[in-house]
């Protein structure tokens, strides 16, 4: 456990269209998006699920078709390796906000792409990172499985920090070993399907209640409009309509900011982790 709690202070979680299948431009987004919010004094920030590059909202589509090799030829090519150039620039961009920062990305290990939560403190580090346990359903066929070993919690000036990403949160053994580490706030990252709106809703107020811990709530939104020009699928709108929905939770469940729902936003909210 921290030797001491943290001081109250401001947290955000980002809500914006990530530069779909972009990792530069999208890296560059992500930096500004951290910039923005450290200028608005936040001192933790939380960026959505798989926002570096953005999600593969094609994977419900599963036959091998030729789109959907084009598709995951373009994911691989623009993954994350960790440690690597983008977690580098974006470790400097948590130094120079003095920020807590979190990010989902996909990462390339081998011949392996993962749904990966990154972690870096406000020096620069990246503390570590965390691939999700089970890909859900059609993530499958895109995203290998984590082991576990690397669910863990971090010490950092805005409390005792770890990270759920998107159905972990259903999965018992997960919420149960945050509890055994002594968590005080959770990065909290899902896509922005409108389908599972209630269902976070109670995933997350249910976390900030039996692990006593704040939540961060980070979504993405997302359309086929904003998609580069002769992507496969664009043509089927709503695969690609996605409303977001973040939020900040204080323990015990209450909203202290969202959820917000359409808009691109970074939310604020104070969090006493005391």
């Amino acid at each position: 456990m921290p030797s001491a709690l943290p001081q109250p202070y401001v947290a955000a979680a980002v809500q914006r269209a990530p530069a779909w299948g972009d990792l530069q431009t999208g890296l560059a987004l992500a930096i500004e998006a951290i910039e923005e919010a450290a200028r608005e004094g936040a001192a933790l920030i939380v960026l959505p699920e798989a926002w570096l590059p953005g999600y593969p909202y094609w994977c419900t589509e599963q036959r091998p078709n030729r789109a959907v090799r084009q598709l995951y030829r373009e994911l691989v090519e623009n993954s994350v390796e960790i440690p690597g150039p983008e977690t580098d620039a974006l470790g400097e961009a948590a130094g120079r906000a003095g920020a807590t920062v979190v990010i989902g990305v996909t990462e390339r290990a081998g011949g392996t792409l993962y749904n990966t939560l990154c972690y870096f403190g406000p020096n620069g580090d990246l503390l570590g990172s965390h691939r999700k346990l089970v890909p859900t359903l059609s993530e499958r066929t895109v995203w290998g499985m984590g082991d576990g070993s690397d669910l863990d919690a971090y010490d950092t000036p805005a409390g005792r920090l770890s990270g759920l990403i998107c159905y972990e949160h259903f999965m018992a053994p997960a919420r149960y070993a945050l509890a055994g580490l002594d968590v005080q706030v959770q990065a909290s990252v899902w896509p922005g399907y409108p389908s599972l709106h209630a269902n976070i809703d109670a995933a997350t107020r249910m976390l900030a209640v039996e692990n006593a811990c704040a939540v961060v709530v980070a979504r993405e939104v997302m359309s086929a409009e904003r998609l580069p020009p002769g992507t496969p699928f664009a043509e089927h709108p709503r695969m690609w309509e996605m409303n977001g929905g973040s939020a900040i939770i204080a323990p015990g469940g209450k909203y202290l900011a969202g959820p917000l729902y359409d808009d691109e936003a970074i939310l604020y909210a104070e969090i006493d982790p005391g």
